[in-house]
């Protein structure tokens, strides 16, 4: 019984490292506090971003509704990128309208996708 556990234990850590995400590296367009803001929600800073958004004396809720990444919203452009924690963050600041449309969305489970979806992904970004 042991034994079946570490091997059915053992495939299924096999099968998840073979379904890998890919791994977003974001610059910047300029060295502005918006686009700065982006990077950091992209990357899923949420220090980084908490620190940025209070800046110069700004309201963090002012900007999650307002600072534009690559024409999306803060909160949208973090979903967008798999940034679980400065979703989590900015979502309470965020008007509905500028928040990720979370429907149901169905998947067809049984699509195999490209063997090389996984790697390193370099996303330009410019805030406004």
């Amino acid at each position: 019984m042991k034994n079946t556990l570490i091997l059915a234990s053992l495939i299924a850590a096999g099968l998840a490292s073979g379904v890998q995400a890919a791994d977003y590296v974001f610059f910047g367009q300029d060295n502005s506090p918006e686009t700065k803001m982006c990077i950091a929600a992209g990357s899923n800073n949420r220090i980084a971003l908490m620190m940025q958004m209070s800046s110069d004396h700004g309201v963090s809720r002012y900007n999650a509704n307002t600072v534009v990444c690559n024409g999306a919203s803060l909160a949208q452009f973090a979903h967008k990128y798999g940034a679980d924690k400065t979703y989590a963050y900015l979502a309470p600041l965020t008007q509905d309208k500028y928040l990720y449309d979370e429907r149901v969305i169905i998947k067809d489970i049984s699509f195999n996708a490209p063997k090389d979806t996984s790697g390193t992904v370099y996303v330009m970004v410019s805030g406004q």
